[in-house]
């Protein structure tokens, strides 16, 4: 069974599904220890190889999940990003990682931005979080920058613990991001 999965262009990145061809790129990534610090730890390509299907069959499951995030200039995988809710998650969640090489250019908050625009225009949230490590002042800063907020701190989730950032509703986000572009 074939998913049709849609595709977001931004202005220097596209937002699509996995495809065979991101493994390597996707496994650099998550082989490296300063980009996997707060996810957990490094992973070899075969836990990467599962985590793509896992990606993959989040959209099966729920209609939506985690976007391959593409830079347009390269065709190249640096990272996902996009709408987020396993079981037992604790709200609606926007989730980003990309690689080292593509972080401090404005590619995660431009990902996330288009990612909040899908869950809240495409698919009718009305509310969305970030969970994000105490100490992760880099997504911290992409969630500040998308006007959220953080609504509670050192919450137990599965196997971690994060802070929860509450992203604004729909109209105000929707309005907040026209603004700035």
């Amino acid at each position: 069974m074939q998913h049709a999965f849609p595709v977001i262009e931004t202005e220097r990145l596209r937002l699509r599904a996995f495809e065979e061809r991101d493994l390597d790129a996707y496994a650099a990534l998550r082989a490296d220890e300063k980009v996997m610090k707060f996810l957990g730890g490094v992973q070899d390509d075969t836990l990467t190889w599962r985590g793509m299907a896992t990606i993959l069959g989040h959209w099966t499951l729920r209609g939506f999940g985690f976007f391959c995030v593409e830079e347009k200039a390269s065709g190249q995988c640096i990272g996902h990003c996009g709408p987020w809710r396993p079981h037992n998650w604790p709200d609606n969640e926007i989730g980003y990682t990309l690689a080292r090489d593509a972080q401090g250019k404005g590619y995660a908050t431009e990902a996330a931005r288009a990612s909040l625009s899908f869950a809240y225009e495409k698919l009718g949230w009305a509310t969305a979080i970030s969970l994000i490590d105490p100490e992760n002042t880099a997504s911290q800063n992409v969630a500040k920058r998308l006007g959220a907020t953080v609504e509670k701190t050192n919450v137990k989730i599965w196997d971690f613990t994060a802070d929860i950032w509450r992203y604004l509703p729909p109209t105000e986000f929707l309005n907040l991001s026209k603004q700035q572009h």
